[in-house]
């Protein structure tokens, strides 16, 4: 069993925190969102793992691993031991098992186009019970990295699913209500209760397989109690008043939330700009749905399509303004994929649209709208400029964004209908039903460029404006897709960085996501923690397992 390399503390306690949302799925193949994500890597382990303090991969459930000198054959030697939460043993199985997952044409997923090179997949070969060798097809620069952050499933478990075809049903909301004892994990918590709406509460995993020195099993918590609190202000008012232990605080909230340290045991950590990107963008997709109607009106279309609008949009938001009135000043302008913080991969030398509402304005003309004696916009067959605007709800930056930008395009002669809804109806419209015509999200950036692939590339799931395409629709997208490649088949650091700033020119010029602005980031936890390590960039209790209350 692996041993902690922190101070040994003592078992027992509660932690309590809250989220905003709920997660959708339990199951890994079919999770697309963050907060799905942040439950899975509670539950699920890798075979590596990753250590953001150091910025290292590190060991996971294979205990150690070798490169061939091909640099593309990867051996792992699983630790001896290891077991489910339900004591069946974890082996080499396992691991060829969730790669058929992944690579079986019957559940998309967007792990099959992560884990694959120019859509070739990876070769997985079981050497004994505890070694996997897995080859890729071309040199594949994060493939470390991406082992970090691909749980396994549980054969034994799951198999069956597999056979018949209704794995992507397994593992869901109704699952974990009714019978959450069935899911079954590898990681240091698993479900004891589930209650949508109010609580989910994660208990820790006997058989978990790090230990603490004098044989202490980690986790040390008893219990993770995550509180479902959709409205914001009730999520940082029970943290202020010492009612959970860890809280993200946006920046409007800072000063008053500073006022409580001494009074709840409580350190509010300004960790410098976020790695998260705030975005819009226009539904370019050409399709239509099964009653043969267009996903986008064909006249919206031709403008969403067009870069000159595009451009024009962006010169007309008042990111400053953003930033002052929504973010009390705690923020930075954000002109493409990367953000400040992370430092190895921004590009500062990217196209920036500064708020200029009269060049806005000259470009529209030269993309043929015009406006009338009343400043209202139209196009060039008379159509009024006007779109709605999604985002959701819960999230009170995005709400106060997207009313900003509704007045910024006021000032073009464009109308702008905002609609706030449910972060579910949200996936599901930008996602399945594509109706819509602008949304306005974010993504939580941070790590390797490959970690975009579904996003940049023209095929991937995440390539929001238009996803899943047969083929690029735009010369630049054909660029890109491209340059990604080209990023992730060589282990030569520099090149890939050449790759990647080239990435970000082109998503500067043209435009498909329009970026607004990142926020600092603040992070409030309870004084009694001990053996928190704070890194620069991702979550503040990455090492939840090995944190401990006297």
């Amino acid at each position: 069993m692996e041993k902690s390399s922190l101070p040994a503390g003592k078992r027992g306690g509660l932690f309590i925190e809250s989220s905003a949302a709920e997660p959708s799925t339990f199951n890994w193949l079919v999770s697309e969102d963050a907060t799905s994500s942040s439950f899975l890597n509670l539950m699920f382990d890798s075979l590596l793992s990753y250590n953001p303090i150091d910025d290292k991969v590190i060991p996971g459930l294979a205990k150690s691993w070798e490169v061939e000198p091909d640099n593309k054959t990867f051996r792992f030697k699983l630790r001896k031991g290891l077991t489910w939460s339900d004591g069946v043993p974890l082996t080499a199985d396992d691991v060829l098992f969730s790669f058929s997952c992944i690579y079986d044409p019957r559940f998309p997923n967007r792990n099959a186009y992560d884990l694959s090179v120019d859509g070739k997949p990876f070769k997985v070969e079981k050497i004994d019970e505890l070694t996997v060798q897995i080859q890729t097809p071309e040199i594949f620069a994060p493939f470390l990295r991406y082992m970090s952050g691909m749980p396994l499933m549980p054969k034994h478990i799951l198999e069956p699913y597999y056979k018949d075809g209704s794995l992507q049903n397994q593992w869901n909301i109704s699952t974990a209500k009714k019978n959450p004892q069935s899911i079954v994990v590898s990681g240091p918590f698993l479900i004891l209760s589930y209650n949508p709406g109010e609580r989910i509460v994660l208990t820790a995993n006997p058989r978990y397989w790090k230990r603490a020195d004098g044989e202490i099993r980690l986790p040390y918590i008893d219990y993770l109690i995550v509180k479902f609190v959709k409205d914001a202000n009730a999520s940082l008012i029970a943290f202020a008043s010492g009612q959970t232990d860890i809280e993200g605080i946006s920046p409007d909230n800072v000063a008053w939330v500073q006022k409580g340290e001494k009074i709840y045991h409580y350190t509010v950590y300004d960790r410098g700009p976020s790695t998260a990107s705030s975005f819009l963008w226009f539904n370019q997709n050409p399709g239509k749905n099964k009653n043969n109607t267009p996903y986008v009106t064909p006249y919206k279309l031709k403008w969403f399509q067009n870069t000159l609008f595009r451009q024009a949009i962006s010169y007309g938001i008042d990111r400053e303004g953003i930033i002052s009135g929504v973010l009390f000043g705690r923020g930075t302008p954000l002109w493409g994929p990367e953000t400040p913080a992370n430092v190895k991969w921004y590009n500062p030398n990217v196209k920036k649209y500064p708020y200029n509402p009269r060049l806005a304005l000259e470009l529209l003309e030269r993309a043929g709208f015009h406006r009338d004696t009343s400043g209202r916009l139209f196009d060039q067959d008379k159509h009024p400029v006007s779109f709605t605007l999604l985002t959701n709800q819960e999230n009170p930056i995005r709400t106060a964004m997207a009313t900003v930008f509704k007045e910024n395009m006021k000032q073009l002669g464009i109308e702008v209908n905002l609609q706030f809804i449910d972060f579910g109806t949200l996936v599901t419209k930008i996602s399945d039903s594509y109706e819509y015509e602008a949304c306005l999200l974010g993504l939580t950036g941070g790590g390797d460029p490959a970690d975009g692939m579904s996003v940049f590339m023209s095929k991937g799931r995440l390539h929001q404006w238009y996803p899943n395409q047969p083929y690029p629709a735009t010369p630049w997208e054909a660029e890109i897709d491209r340059l990604m490649i080209e990023q992730l088949t060589t282990l030569d650091e520099e090149k890939r960085k050449r790759c990647w700033f080239k990435v970000q020119e082109i998503m500067s010029e043209e435009e498909p996501y329009i970026y607004l602005v990142t926020p600092n980031t603040y992070v409030g936890l309870k004084n009694r923690w001990r053996n928190v390590q704070i890194p620069r960039i991702g979550p503040l209790v990455w090492n939840i397992e090995e944190i401990w209350t006297p």
